[in-house]
């Protein structure tokens, strides 16, 4: 999964979309295999490249060639550069080099150069003359002018600007380049005063712009055109695949990109369009939507846009930033990863803490609507010093290669800090067992593992005014890290904390000895943090798993009443405290309990296992030492964050993932404790569950009780440090006697 990256070929094509952050997906349409055949048929230029010293940026149009000299090789690169098809050639280097050269390029790569004497220089490593920048694939590519990849930085300085996307507008003299994202009313159905196209930039095009036609169907048949020949995308509707796109290169770099004018223009124009089939690989209007069934509570039906992954249509899941704290922590995703940035002050006693970090980078391919969202909130992108991964999955460090270029490329430096686990696996428990659990991160992903520092679980990243508490909760990956946000209120000093979850999914569908550790321990670590930590607020890793946007577009539609400008409200006064152990209770009950029998594909471990060893019966009667006095817990109510004060969250958010297990009425009495019996936090060959720390204490809750009462009662009838008898089901919850009779006896 993924490609190996360097600075010097960022953007390559080749890398799979499921494990790199480049913005072109790996996988060609039939139309582009063909296309690709058909190159070898097509006639090379044979006018080479008559640029004086410089640097130079071109298309490549065809599969490069190599040509002996002697003892040595020349690469003859087609490209579309200088007004029309050049062939750009290499100095002539070793005949293994030169097979180098020409194995890491392809036609639909954008590329830059530097040219002497006619020739592409090529460095005394012979690697990367030819710089990456973007590669044209079945998917659309976004990408604004500041930010996002550029032309190689050279001498110091960083290189020229490039953005890529829909061409939605041209006039005389100016070109208008977005990704077609309209917002034309808020939550509440109100029109806004002006629709926000919010990804969408006109440039000026410079009088002598290089403009070419590129025919993705036939590279060899690309060549120049005329401005006025570029298409226009007929409208903004998801409805139509009918679509231009076009990259575009500017002649200065993001320092002045005010002033900048573009100076190449590739627009792609595949075939004929009589013929009716789409242009791009994009979803239609009927694609996004999902129906997802009638909410049996309320008797509404639920659409969603569920179709589509960000890699593949990273506009469809675009959303505006958002302040959670004044000038320190801010949502900065999309609507369906949590991106989040806190600005630092370590004050006078710690300057070095004056930072800008950013966790979880998001998907690849939108990372263009990430450092727009962090413009946007009053940053630069460049300006992180560090970027944090919760986990080694794609949707949480997918855009991380372009940020770390995009930074050092100006010159800036930037730490990254990752999971031990998912960097280099897990090799042992904390008492000792061995596993060799792979690490979730792709191995193609040299940049990251390279750079990563590891955090240190359970002790405090102190950054001043924010600090960090890193908390390994494997079992969505072995390295999944939940956290704790301590977050200073700059208005009345109070510091506020946000509880993070690292890692929604676990092993529902496959039950076997190879996934037992992520069965088991998924919900262990869940319902520990449920036990050791109570945030003020949550902070959810994924926006379509706590309906954080939510709460902010209801906020925003009660600040733009006009019946409520005397009294304007904040993210801090529409957001409920003590919501996160709801919000993990959704994904714990999903986990273990049996209750949704009608869900297809679904597999509780309360049902179908793995049991742990001396269990697989249930167990009649086990003392058990208990850690804690308990902790009283409700089922899961998928009304979030009731807040009366403002109306659209009178009743609360719904989250439709998992919501069938709306359950508030019913109750249970958590307890850390010691299970007296064989059974020692671990599934001999199947993976570490509890073992994961030292203590080796079990996290078991009650069956369900109808009331709160009962619970409370349970509860008064133990303290911590006694001892007990109890009897277990398979999946170790604490059995409620049908009869009547006490729950935990004199042990």
């Amino acid at each position: 999964m993924g490609i190996e990256f360097n600075r010097r070929s960022l953007f390559r094509a080749g890398a799979s979309a499921a494990g790199s952050g480049v913005l072109a997906a790996a996988a060609l349409s039939s139309s582009q295999a063909a296309a690709q055949a058909a190159v070898a048929t097509q006639a090379a230029p044979t006018v080479r490249l008559q640029q004086k010293d410089g640097v130079a940026s071109g298309f490549i149009i065809g599969a490069p060639k190599i040509s002996d000299q002697a003892n040595h090789a020349v690469v003859e690169v087609p490209v579309l550069c200088e007004g029309g098809p050049r062939l750009a050639v290499t100095q002539p280097v070793r005949p293994s080099a030169a097979e180098e050269i020409a194995a890491g390029l392809s036609a639909g790569m954008l590329v830059d150069f530097v040219v002497k004497k006619g020739e592409v220089v090529v460095n005394d490593e012979h690697r990367d003359p030819f710089h990456v920048v973007l590669a044209k694939s079945s998917t659309p590519i976004f990408a604004t002018q500041k930010y996002g990849p550029e032309l190689a930085p050279r001498n110091g300085r960083p290189g020229e600007m490039v953005a890529a996307g829909w061409v939605y507008g041209k006039s005389r003299g100016t070109i208008t380049i977005g990704d077609g994202r309209v917002v034309a009313e808020d939550i509440s159905g109100r029109p806004l005063p002006q629709a926000s196209k919010r990804y969408e930039e006109t440039y000026r095009v410079a009088a002598d712009a290089e403009v070419y036609r590129v025919d993705i169907t036939n590279w060899g048949a690309s060549g120049s055109s005329t401005f006025d020949a570029i298409p226009v995308t007929k409208d903004y509707s998801y409805a139509t695949t009918r679509r231009q796109a076009a990259f575009v290169v500017f002649d200065r770099d993001h320092r002045q990109a005010k002033q900048a004018k573009v100076s190449q223009i590739f627009f792609f124009t595949p075939h004929d369009e009589s013929d009716g089939k789409p242009v791009w690989d994009v979803p239609t209007q009927s694609d996004l939507l999902s129906d997802k069934g009638v909410d049996p509570v309320s008797g509404q039906r639920y659409v969603d846009i569920v179709a589509t992954r960000p890699t593949t249509a990273a506009y469809t899941r675009s959303t505006e930033p958002f302040e959670i704290v004044p000038g320190t922590f801010f949502f900065v995703g999309d609507n369906e990863v949590s991106c989040y940035l806190f600005k630092t002050n370590g004050g006078t006693r710690n300057p070095q803490d004056d930072r800008l970090i950013l966790v979880d980078t998001g998907w690849p391919n939108s990372g263009y609507q990430y450092w727009k969202n962090i413009e946007a909130v009053g940053f630069d992108p460049r300006d992180i010093d560090d970027i944090i991964m919760a986990h080694g999955h794609l949707d949480h460090y997918g855009s991380t290669v372009e940020l770390v270029t995009m930074i050092e490329n100006s010159g800036g430096k930037v730490r990254l800090l990752s999971p031990r686990e998912d960097i280099a696996g897990l090799p042992q428990d904390a008492v000792g067992n061995v596993w060799n659990l792979p690490p979730a991160l792709p191995a193609g992903e040299t940049l990251i593992r390279e750079r990563s520092e590891f955090f240190t679980y359970d002790e405090w990243m102190d950054f001043g005014n924010v600090r960090l508490l890193p908390l390994w909760s494997p079992g969505h990956t072995p390295g999944s890290a939940s956290f704790i946000f301590e977050v200073q209120n700059p208005d009345d000093g109070e510091r506020l904390t946000f509880g993070y979850m690292g890692g929604y999914g676990w092993s529902p569908k496959t039950v076997s000895a190879t996934n037992g550790w992520q069965r088991l321990g998924f919900p262990y670590n869940l319902a520990w943090l449920q036990q050791r930590f109570e945030p003020d607020f949550v902070a959810g890793q994924h926006a379509n798993q706590f309906p954080l946007i939510e709460i902010y577009q209801a906020l925003k539609a009660y600040n733009n009443d006009p019946a409520n400008s005397g009294r304007q409200l904040t993210m801090l006064d529409a957001m409920n405290r003590g919501e996160w152990t709801n919000y993990l209770e959704k994904r714990y009950a999903v986990a273990t309990n049996a209750v949704a029998d009608d869900q297809p594909g679904y597999q509780s471990i309360e049902t179908f296992g793995p049991f742990k060893p001396g269990r697989e019966n249930g167990v009649d009667d086990v003392r058990v030492r208990l850690v804690d006095g308990g902790k009283v817990l409700h089922g899961y109510d998928r009304a979030l964050n009731k807040n009366p004060q403002i109306p659209l969250l009178a009743d609360g958010a719904t989250i439709l993932i998992d919501s069938f297990v709306h359950d508030p009425d019913g109750w249970y009495v958590q307890f850390e404790l010691d299970v007296l019996d064989s059974y020692g936090g671990y599934l001999p060959g199947v993976g570490p569950v509890e073992s994961i720390r030292p203590e080796v204490t079990e996290i078991l809750r009650t069956q369900r009780f109808p009331s709160r009462e009962e619970a409370e009662s349970v509860l008064e009838s133990v303290e911590a440090g006694g001892t007990y008898r109890v009897a277990l089901t398979p999946a170790s919850a604490i059995v409620i006697p049908a009869d009547g009779a006490t729950v935990f006896r004199a042990g």
